[in-house]
């Protein structure tokens, strides 16, 4: 029987047959796979945050449960999780959970949805000061009438992103 698996990152998938997950890679191989600098397993190694075996010639050897963590940790790492985060995320991977543990990482995804929503938002807001600013590159007349509006623009969303709070609300400037 040929057991197929389905590793989806970003839009490429690939599939990887049975007799591939017995496969093992060392660093070197893993940081020309993966786009992960040798230096960076080494600390997440370092860190727990995932542990290759050593083979006897005490080299670190990854597995394909390995890469498929690897990827789970770049995702996570581009939403901006801690490394702290990220480990406890990585630690559940395939162990029993607890009630307790279960709402631990309730609460973890819960407030990282919350702040993903956030830069979202933010995001959104700088996406219209850009499609405001559009209008007013060829022309600085209209721009200098509008700059008071421009900075006040600008100061709600550093002020946001200082306070690490979004407000719903943001004033449309005159465009003409």
């Amino acid at each position: 029987m040929d057991l197929r698996i389905d590793i989806r990152v970003y839009s490429n998938v690939t599939i990887i047959k049975k007799e591939d997950m017995l496969l093992k890679w060392t660093i070197s191989e893993v940081s020309k796979q993966t786009g992960i600098p040798a230096e960076t397993l080494r600390y997440y190694d370092k860190k727990g945050v995932i542990s290759p075996k050593c083979g006897e010639n005490r080299y670190r050897y990854y597995d394909h449960e390995d890469i498929i963590k690897l990827q789970y940790i770049t995702v996570m790492k581009y939403a901006q999780f801690s490394l702290e985060e990220i480990k406890t995320m990585v630690e559940r991977f395939g162990n029993e959970s607890s009630a307790e543990c279960n709402e631990i990482f309730r609460k973890l995804l819960s407030s990282k949805i919350k702040d993903l929503k956030n830069a979202v938002e933010n995001y959104q807001k700088i996406i219209r000061l850009m499609d405001e600013l559009m209008p007013m590159v060829d022309n600085m007349e209209h721009f200098c009438e509008n700059q008071p509006q421009v900075e006040a623009f600008i100061k709600d969303i550093y002020g946001d992103i200082q306070r690490g709070e979004f407000l719903p609300k943001v004033e449309r400037i005159e465009t003409r």
